[in-house]
């Protein structure tokens, strides 16, 4: 073979399509089998097309840069470290200054904040451990663990009534139910029921022996002369963190005193000296009513006489 006719055979096989080729190329890409009916075959040619296109605009579509990229990976990051933060350190904090204030923690114990206190816990992950500065009194429900920490030590129990109070330099702890344990320094004092404790820098210094039942710090005190009876046992709710509910057909007043750190002393007192009862629906709950006999006499003074 001529030098020539390799040029011309070389040239045949790279020459470019012309505009019939092109066009007849693109007629076969969508040309459907012969034997298929008309509606199915002009939804095949409408997908093949649908196909060109999407392939035509992701080639098309503009690649983020590498530069974007790192900013967004570093906000998604800074945004996650953000909500990390947030959700471990977001406190609740109780504050006093001159007076003192009860509230109940999320696991129902009650505390009672001394004045010129501080307390607070973590908002969003409840790990039963407090942070005191200052005096409180505590009502642990029974079973449950509970931890109170401050500067000058830290308090485990386990279902009691006990008190913590930084004074000065010292650190006091009275137990008046149960048991609680000081720990400072890894050495542990085990404090049992009826007994006070001071601790200078994690030293025992010396024990107390109660004498009474509760610290004066629980004390509710009340002087009343026939004041209306819900008013009364609003007090008593807001101080020991409680809901009554008074099922009364009559508006009750009351008059005297109460002075007591429990919560059923008053009750106590209030229900005997209006002819009441009262009943724990909860730990929270109750429900005072008349006494049943009560009921029944004064149903029985209104029957109609008969002659």
């Amino acid at each position: 073979m001529s030098k020539a006719s390799k040029n011309s055979l070389l040239c045949t096989f790279l020459v470019l399509p012309d505009k019939q080729n092109r066009i007849d190329e693109q007629t076969r890409a969508y040309r459907v089998p012969a034997r298929k009916d008309k509606p199915a075959a002009f939804d095949e040619v409408l997908a093949k097309i649908e196909d060109a296109k999407v392939q035509q605009i992701l080639t098309k579509a503009p690649v983020i840069k590498s530069g974007y990229r790192a900013a967004i990976s570093i906000a998604a990051v800074l945004a996650i470290v953000f909500l990390a933060q947030f959700f471990l350190f977001s406190q609740i904090t109780f504050e006093t200054h001159e007076k003192s204030i009860s509230f109940r923690l999320p696991d129902k114990s009650r505390v009672v904040l001394g004045t010129n206190s501080t307390l607070n816990y973590p908002k969003y992950r409840w790990n039963k451990k407090l942070n005191l500065q200052g005096e409180a009194y505590f009502e642990v429900i029974k079973g449950q663990s509970f931890v109170v920490e401050t500067g000058k030590g830290t308090v485990r129990v386990l279902g009691t009534r006990f008190t913590v109070a930084e004074i000065e330099n010292l650190m006091k702890v009275g137990c008046y139910e149960g048991k609680v344990v000081f720990n400072k320094n890894n050495t542990e004092v085990i404090i049992p029921a009826g007994t006070s404790s001071f601790f200078e820098q994690g030293n025992l210094v010396k024990n107390e022996k109660l004498e009474v039942d509760y610290p004066n710090l629980a004390f509710f005190r009340g002087s009343y002369s026939d004041d209306d009876l819900q008013t009364v046992l609003s007090s008593l709710e807001d101080f020991f963190q409680v809901s009554i509910h008074l099922e009364t057909r009559n508006p009750q007043t009351f008059s005297g005193q109460l002075e007591t750190g429990s919560l059923k002393v008053a009750l106590n007192i209030i229900s005997e000296s209006l002819k009441l009862d009262y009943k724990f629906e909860t730990g929270e709950n109750i429900t005072i009513k008349e006494k049943p006999e009560e009921l029944r006499e004064e149903k029985k003074q209104n029957q109609p006489l008969y002659f």
